[in-house]
């Protein structure tokens, strides 16, 4: 009997040790950022307008963001998320009243002063600036890396998954709900070029010796994917003949990279061939395609791919399977652009389920080698990097407070998902 007791109790004890560690591990402010808390729940994001102006000799930031909404229950309460350093300096409605802003940590409770009916389509304006924080480790610990190239210029870029895009400018961040489109006018000094997501509509000289970039995203966007990337850019370009028409691929390095770019670049088109054959058209035909070289290893932002894996095959120089398969493609290349069909056009809804993108993304890589090089060596490739799993804890995080899981999502989730393709034996 005193057996069975302690055997009741071992459970419940480990239960509540368990819960208690969890609620010492994660803070309120984790709680505010991965949750779809009452403040956000009752407005659906249709259109930002981002206008920021990027003072690089400062590094400050100066701008706005435009915030459009549907109501879907009448409240009067909403969420913005802006990261310290970063001050939200005013908050005003479609009528240019200033509002009232209660901020928690991150968040920044705002009272609307009109009456929100549900299905009415508002607007608020949040004017912010500031010094914003600057990437310790990007893309992996990201903000804003202001470095400068081979010859002196300033080299912006911008990095946030998982610390969220609120790291450098205002806006509901959580992935539960996608911005329907976006237009982003990024003023910078007139020697450099801004590369943004989507479409290039225009670019305006302004009479302080600076330029405006216009950039619009026709297709609904997540938060991280959003980026800036600002250098002293070439550009060449070229058309791809691909499931929906003719997409337009666009290429920014800077000026003494450009022969190699052209060489490397290559594997973009034949990234593009391996993944509409497997998954079905590019998703973002109407946003183009870009690949932007950057000072850290790269990044999925949607329709604005970053790269910076040093014009060579493999990841880094290095081959992760052990077979050197990984040497016939250039890892950034394929990785990152595989993440257009998964985290840019599937996404995640919380941050626990990143093994979702990171998962295909990693099987996508050996998918690439079979459309090119035959079914056999993708089977290699994908098994070579069998001896990368830890198994150190499971690939789904915690839910609601913004935390993913193992870095085995990568090639462990990879694996899973090649096991069951080869039991199922169904493409």
């Amino acid at each position: 009997m005193e057996f069975i007791k302690r055997s009741f109790l071992i459970p419940i004890i480990l239960t509540v040790s368990i819960l208690t560690l969890a609620a010492q591990e994660f803070s309120y402010q984790d709680t505010l950022r991965g949750t779809i808390t009452p403040e956000r729940e009752w407005w659906d994001l249709t259109y930002y307008h981002l206008d920021l102006k990027v003072n690089p000799d400062t590094k400050t930031f100066d701008g706005s963001v435009e915030i459009h909404y549907k109501v879907i229950e009448p409240k009067k309460v909403l969420q913005i998320d802006l990261q310290p350093p970063l001050k939200v300096r005013s908050v005003t409605d479609e009528k240019g009243n200033e509002l009232m802003v209660r901020q928690e940590g991150n968040a920044h409770f705002v009272t609307l002063q009109s009456q929100q009916k549900t299905g009415a389509k508002n607007r608020i304006k949040v004017a912010y600036g500031g010094t914003p924080t600057e990437a310790a480790l990007p893309p992996w610990d990201g903000g804003i890396t202001w470095t400068k190239d081979a010859d002196g210029k300033p080299f912006i870029h911008s990095t946030c998954q998982g610390i969220g895009a609120s790291i450098w400018w205002p806006c509901k961040d959580h992935m539960y709900d996608e911005v329907d489109s976006m237009l982003m006018t990024i003023t910078v000094p007139d020697d450099l070029i801004d590369v943004s997501n989507g479409q290039l509509r225009k670019v305006v000289q302004n009479d302080d010796n600076t330029r405006t970039y216009h950039w619009f995203v026709s297709n609904p966007l997540n938060n991280y994917g959003v980026n800036i990337n600002i250098g002293n850019y070439t550009h060449f370009e070229e058309l791809y003949e691909g499931e929906n028409g003719l997409l337009k691929m666009d290429y920014y390095v800077l000026p003494y990279h450009l022969e190699k770019a052209k060489v490397q670049f290559k594997d973009a088109v034949r990234t593009i061939q391996a993944f509409e054959h497997w998954f079905g058209p590019y998703p973002f035909y109407e946003d183009g395609f870009k690949l932007v070289e950057v000072s850290y290893p790269g990044m999925e932002h949607q329709s604005s791919v970053t790269y910076g894996n040093g014009f060579e095959n493999g990841y880094v120089g290095n081959d992760g399977s052990g077979t050197g398969h990984g040497f016939l493609f250039d890892f950034i290349i394929v990785h990152e652009t595989g993440h257009e069909w998964f985290a840019n056009s599937i996404t995640y809804k919380d941050m626990a389920d990143m093994w979702i993108h990171e998962s295909f993304t990693n099987y996508s890589e050996s998918l690439f080698l079979e459309y090119h090089y035959g079914k056999e060596i993708g089977q290699e490739y994908v098994r070579g990097t069998r001896k990368l799993i830890k198994n150190d804890r499971p690939i789904i995080g915690k839910y609601d407070v913004n935390h993913s899981g193992s870095g085995d999502m990568y090639v462990k989730g990879g694996n899973m998902l090649n096991t069951i393709r080869t039991v199922v034996r169904d493409d």
